[in-house]
């Protein structure tokens, strides 16, 4: 085997979000689809850098895993157009950098785009389903993909590949589709890198669930990703896409969203709720009611904020995601005892969600090898108006042998042109060790194009900053009574 880098993993790229840096953005705020990011073409060309020292011509194939559009706070025909800039910019013509097969596992904020693919792939093939004869592989209640590339049913999203397709040298371009888990296993099946994005180990995602159980707490809870999705999905689809496309409501949905991001401003949007919906009290009754109000809607807010890892900046994971993390690594390997012999001594996890890039031990001796390695990928949003040092942007580079590599790319630290570009890895054999050296020593982080994506990326970090702090206050002014005031903000105009 080679130290060649067979896949490129990237998480949370959020296309289309104009807090995204891989999105243009005017000043940081509007989106303009007339040009790709100047941070994304940067991107692409240090990964050029990269696959250039592979020793072999075939190019590595992309597995997006998780959020790769964002369907919840951008318009749809937004976040596909600089999705097909994306893809232009990976398989120019002139130099292609990856696969004609793109690997697409959704995550929560573009869960709709599996519901569209696997209701297509439905529509295809009803006429022998009608006739009793179920394809290999598939059964109706099951919600879930199969976890391996070569397995049936084989998914593929046609919406997203035609986007590419624009190009005439992108006709043969596929987007194939994979739900919610993949697996990658060396030919002997002792090593393998299990992929997904990571939704189920945050409870927010969970709600259905914990709302089932809250009625009914007899029932078990699931420990199984199957389960997660029966349960959850329809609260995926609406809470992280489609609540925010009603009109009016969704819009000030979207606005509430944006602000509960950023733990500074929840104290004001719980004064602004409480103000307004005691607008008809009385002089006595009134500030009793407010304070009520602001207590019950307080602790809600504040659960959801500490249920959602974004809005935790203190820390990689909180107590409770750790839990739901052991929960799906629990869940993954009741999934690959159906699926393989044995389960592989040599294990490793890459995830994303959290938009916090970090690489760990995970130790759990239900696993052959005594615990897995686990590799967060990061996010490319900036959610906060302040400096967040946990979080940024990476990629997970998986050599032929199935190492893994994180290269942290850019990060939100106080002043971001401080950040060097990093390669880690975590408890590596002599092989892992190898790769992570060759990968460093592929990067001069003082010349283009390394030094002019950091540049970018800075700056794309302090527009999309004031932007946020702008938004935040447009946000929480849409809340103000005409006239009133918050009790903590500034007099509303």
């Amino acid at each position: 085997m080679t130290n060649d880098i067979r896949y490129i993993a990237v998480s949370d790229a959020h296309l289309g979000a104009a807090n995204s840096i891989l999105t243009h953005a005017d000043d940081g705020a509007r989106v303009d689809t007339r040009q790709p990011s100047p941070v994304m073409g940067l991107l692409v060309d240090c990964l050029h850098e990269l696959i250039a020292g592979n020793s072999e011509r075939r190019r590595p194939t992309l597995i997006a895993h998780g959020d790769l559009v964002d369907l919840a706070l951008s318009p749809p025909d937004v976040a596909l157009a600089v999705f097909g800039q994306f893809t232009a910019a990976l398989l120019a013509a002139d130099r292609p950098l990856i696969d004609d097969e793109i690997v697409l596992l959704p995550g929560n904020h573009d869960h709709l785009v599996w519901d569209y693919t696997r209701e297509r792939w439905l529509e295809d093939h009803l006429p022998e389903m009608m006739d009793g004869e179920f394809p290999p592989g598939f059964t109706t209640s099951r919600r879930i993909g199969p976890l391996r590339l070569d397995a049936e049913p084989r998914f593929e999203n046609t919406l997203l590949a035609a986007l590419g397709r624009r190009a005439s040298h992108l006709a043969s371009l596929r987007v194939r589709v994979l739900y919610p888990d993949l697996v990658l296993s060396s030919p002997g099946g002792e090593r393998a890198v299990l992929i997904t994005h990571g939704q189920y180990i945050e409870s927010a995602s969970r709600v259905m669930s914990a709302f089932l159980r809250m009625i009914a707490p007899q029932i078990p809870k699931p420990a199984d990703v199957a389960t997660m999705e029966e349960e959850n999905w329809p609260w995926l689809d609406f809470f992280f896409s489609s609540m925010t496309r009603s009109g009016k409501p969704g819009a000030l949905i979207a606005a509430i969203y944006e602000v509960a991001q950023d733990t500074h401003d929840l104290d004001r949007l719980v004064d602004l709720v409480a103000g307004n919906v005691t607008v008809h009290s009385g002089r006595l009754t009134g500030p009793l009611e407010r304070f009520a109000i602001r207590r019950s809607v307080g602790s809600i807010v504040d659960r959801i904020a500490t249920a959602r890892e974004r809005g935790v900046t203190t820390q990689l994971l909180t107590a409770d995601t750790r839990a739901g993390l052991t929960t799906y690594l629990d869940s993954l390997r009741g999934r690959l005892e159906d699926d393989s012999p044995a389960l592989p001594a040599d294990v490793s996890l890459v995830i994303g969600h959290t938009h916090k890039p970090f690489r760990e031990w995970w130790p759990d001796d239900h696993w052959p090898g005594g615990g897995v390695r686990v590799f967060n990928t990061g996010g490319w949003v900036v959610d906060h108006a302040v400096a967040q040092p946990l979080m940024g942007g990476a990629v997970a580079l998986i050599s032929d042998n199935l190492d893994v590599a994180l290269l942290r790319f850019c990060q939100q630290t106080t002043e971001p042109n401080d950040w060097r570009i990093s390669v880690d890895t975590v408890e590596p054999g002599a092989g892992g060790a190898a790769f992570a050296d060759h990968i460093r020593a592929l990067i001069r982080t003082d010349e283009p194009p390394w030094s002019s994506f950091s540049a970018a990326a800075a700056d794309a970090v302090r527009e999309r900053r004031t932007h946020v702090s702008e938004l935040l206050q447009g946000n929480l002014d849409v809340l103000r009574k005409p006239g009133g005031s918050s009790t903590t903000g500034p007099p509303a105009p």
